[in-house]
């Protein structure tokens, strides 16, 4: 595993000369070499989505939806690994650190877009904190596709390239693909869900509201109290709606949001403990250290020399 000197690789989508929210797709194709009768490589392909390093772990600054073809391998996303056998779509919000490593040939499709674009071609929509693969909660944020769903996504995908890239064509277009495309998204989860016997996941709207206010505020706001106020309820009563909606309480869900990003501070960037500290605004060093110990059982520098021992 590659290790930047100071602070997580960030991808952001390129700035659009006019107001329009902006929205990128990419086609990618690779490959390895692999024997036919002889082991896999141990060095694996990487997906170059931007000219920075995507052999390293990298997180964006903006949604993306990952349609793989075919290939085999294994995502990474916030220290949970997910294997790749073959087609499907993977989901990844702002933030999240992610990895892509592939021990065959693979292609597929990336959409990056901001949440500006898809609100604006879609304002009847439900948010993307309502949609379940980009729900922080979620633990699935893969959909498996059969041989029919990959045929339609393809030919969505291919439309979407063809009149995104014609000059003559209206930009609400495209916006109102990515609106489709994410619609079939969340009924291929219902379903899945559904065929599982499982109940897809279900999540009152003050608690999509809340996920996504500490999902942009974490670091600045850590008291149940300011996000009850934006979302004008009474702390006891969101906390309420949270302990029962996730099973854990306001304060141990923001606590656990401002542990994973010093998680990926502590183990994909050389910054210190006291500088992860400050951070995410926990101005006492030795309380975070405390704290970061009473969570996982490690000091932050035991954690850092714990993980990337076993991962590299």
């Amino acid at each position: 595993m590659v290790f930047v000197s100071d602070a997580i690789p960030v991808h952001s989508l390129p700035k659009t000369p006019s107001q329009v929210p902006a929205l990128k797709i990419f086609r990618f194709k690779n490959s390895t070499e692999i024997q036919q009768d002889g082991p896999v490589p141990s060095a694996p392909v990487s997906l170059p989505i931007t000219p920075l390093p995507t052999d390293a772990p990298h997180r964006h600054t903006y949604y993306e939806i990952l349609f793989i073809e075919e290939g085999q391998g294994f995502h990474e996303i916030d220290f949970h690994s997910y294997n790749i056998q073959g087609a499907g779509l993977h989901f990844l919000t702002p933030g999240q650190v992610h990895l892509l490593t592939f021990s065959s040939s693979f292609q597929g499709y990336i959409v990056a877009f901001s949440e500006d674009f898809y609100t604006f071609y879609n304002p009847t929509n439900p948010s993307l904190s309502q949609l379940p693969f980009f729900q922080p909660a979620w633990r699935q944020p893969i959909i498996t596709l059969s041989g029919s769903d990959k045929h339609y996504f393809h030919n969505m995908l291919e439309n979407m390239v063809s009149d995104h890239l014609n000059p003559e064509i209206d930009q609400a277009l495209t916006g109102r693909y990515l609106g489709l495309l994410l619609q079939k998204c969340a009924f291929l989860t219902q379903h899945n869900a559904q065929s599982a016997e499982s109940p897809a996941l279900s999540v009152p709207e003050l608690t999509g509201r809340f996920q996504e206010l500490v999902e942009k505020n974490f670091r600045e706001m850590h008291e149940v109290q300011q996000y009850a106020g934006k979302l004008s309820v009474t702390p006891d009563y969101l906390s309420k709606i949270i302990k029962k909606s996730l099973g854990i309480s306001c304060q141990e869900y923001i606590l656990d949001k401002l542990l994973l990003e010093a998680k990926r501070l502590l183990v994909f960037s050389n910054l210190s403990s006291k500088e992860i500290a400050y951070h995410i605004h926990m101005d006492d060093p030795s309380y975070f250290s405390r704290i970061f110990k009473k969570k996982t059982g490690l000091t932050p520098n035991e954690y850092r020399e714990h993980v990337r021992k076993s991962t590299i």
